[in-house]
């Protein structure tokens, strides 16, 4: 499913979350933003996140901007079996990829030692998340399903939660239905997925609005992948459905830069400030 950098980046500990946790649809939910926020909105927008998932105070302070910057209400499951990958991954990960000089045999059997953990965590989360779409699925559709007279459903995918939020942007709001469950997706530097046919078709099926981000260093989608994607959402949609699509390319900027950013570099920080601004616009044009 994914690359080295899916489990590599920043904790950002510089604040903390003010959202809720309860349980909806059966699952644990943070509930971004103050309460103020999360009851004055008739749309939703289900924030699913990278493979950290609850473990990475990153996801609920992002969820917390979009409440705030949005209106709308921001709901983020812990959906992912048996939760998410550990924090050490982190430095694992680092230790792995990071070089390490030919004569530097301790080096050399750390990075072993690291890697043979890193399979530890990374082959059983594949393995556990295999199957986890119909629990993606019943939750999105319980969430609309609540939703007031007038109230729309956004969906925001990081990492591996792109797979999930691309394919819930080609669901129907209940089974066998005519009408979308999402009106409106954004995804950032998604993971999982083919190179373009997974994201023409959430758009062709029921037009849902689709916004993405993603960095020209992505080793996951590479230049010309986007560039694929691109062309062919606008073949596609060319005179029809033209301003329903966005991608985005964030110079000098790898995979995860929109949750894990290093506060410490500037470049990919301030991309991962207009990567957020970029799915408010999204969700505030859509939703509202």
């Amino acid at each position: 499913m994914s690359c080295p950098d899916c489990f590599k980046g920043s904790v950002h500990g510089h604040a903390k979350s003010t959202g809720t946790e309860e349980t909806l649809h059966g699952v644990l939910t943070y509930i971004a933003g103050s309460a103020s926020t999360q009851n004055a909105s008739k749309s939703t927008i289900i924030f699913i996140t990278d493979a950290f998932g609850f473990n990475l105070v990153n996801s609920k302070l992002l969820a917390d901007y979009y409440a705030e910057k949005t209106g709308f209400r921001v709901v983020v499951p812990d959906i992912i079996p048996g939760g998410g990958v550990p924090l050490s991954t982190l430095k694992l990960m680092e230790a792995v990829t990071s070089p390490v000089s030919w004569w530097n045999i301790s080096g050399h059997i750390w990075r072993v030692v690291s890697l043979i953990r890193m399979l530890t965590v990374v082959i059983p989360f594949g393995l556990r998340t295999r199957g986890v779409f119909p629990k993606v699925l019943a939750y999105a559709r319980g969430i609309k399903a609540e939703l007031p007279a007038g109230g729309k459903l956004g969906a925001a995918g990081f990492c591996w939660g792109g797979l999930q939020s691309t394919k819930l942007s080609q669901e129907p709001a209940v089974e066998g239905g005519s009408f979308s469950l999402i009106d409106a997706h954004f995804t950032a530097h998604p993971a999982g997925l083919k190179e373009s046919g997974d994201f023409v078709e959430g758009v062709r099926k029921f037009n849902v609005p689709f916004s993405m981000a993603i960095g020209d260093q992505d080793f996951v989608l590479s230049k010309d992948a986007v560039a694929n994607i691109e062309a062919n959402l606008r073949k596609e949609f060319a005179g029809n459905h033209e301003q329903h699509y966005e991608v985005r390319i964030y110079p000098n900027c790898g995979h995860g830069f929109a949750v894990r950013a290093d506060p410490n570099k500037t470049v990919e920080n301030e991309a991962a400030g207009k990567a957020a601004d970029q799915a408010i616009d999204w969700f505030k044009r859509f939703l509202g």
